[in-house]
C-alpha cells in the first residue's frame, strides 16, 4: 500500500509540475504580448482611429469595474469608455516603466490563492535610468486565457 501511495504522489507531483510549466509559459507569453502591444502601436492600422490607441491590449486586461458579476471574471471591453481609460492607463504605466527599461528579466513565477481566484505572479527585475527596480505583474485566468489584473 505504501508503494502505491508513493507512485500516486510522484504522478500527482509530475502532473502539477507540468501544469505549472504550462501556466508559467502562458503567463510569460501574455506578459510579452501586453508589453509589445503597448509599445509598438501601428498608427497605420485603421482600427486605431476607430477604436483607440491600445484597443489590442483590452482582451489581456482583467475587468475591475463596478459590475460585480464581471469584476475579476471578465476581460476589458475597449468600446466602454471607463474600461478603455483603464486599459490606456495600464499601457501608459507600462510604457513609462518596463518598456523604457534598459533591460528586464523575469526573476520569479509564483501563484497565490486569493478571493478573486488563483493569481499567477511574475516578479520582474529591471534596469531603469541606471537604477535597479522590481515590479510584479499579477494575472488571473477567468476563462481560457490569462489576463493582467494588477501591477505592483
Amino acid at each position: 500500500m505504501k508503494g502505491l501511495f508513493f507512485v500516486l504522489l510522484i504522478v500527482s507531483n509530475t502532473a502539477f509540475s507540468q501544469q505549472r510549466v504550462k501556466d508559467s509559459t502562458e503567463v510569460a507569453n501574455t506578459f510579452n504580448t501586453i508589453l509589445k502591444e503597448c509599445k509598438n502601436v501601428n498608427f497605420a492600422d485603421p482600427d486605431i482611429a476607430k477604436y483607440g490607441t491600445f484597443y489590442k491590449v483590452a482582451p489581456y486586461i482583467i475587468y475591475q469595474g463596478k459590475d460585480e458579476k464581471r469584476k475579476w471574471k471578465d476581460y476589458c471591453n475597449y468600446s466602454v469608455e471607463e474600461e478603455k481609460n483603464g486599459v490606456d492607463e495600464i499601457c501608459f504605466r507600462i510604457n513609462r516603466t518596463i518598456n523604457k527599461a534598459d533591460s528586464y528579466k523575469i526573476v520569479q513565477y509564483k501563484t497565490e490563492k486569493e478571493s478573486e481566484g488563483l493569481w499567477h505572479i511574475l516578479h520582474v527585475s529591471l534596469l531603469l535610468n541606471g537604477k535597479q527596480k522590481q515590479m510584479s505583474f499579477a494575472f488571473l485566468k477567468p476563462e481560457k486565457k490569462f489576463a493582467l489584473g494588477d501591477i505592483d
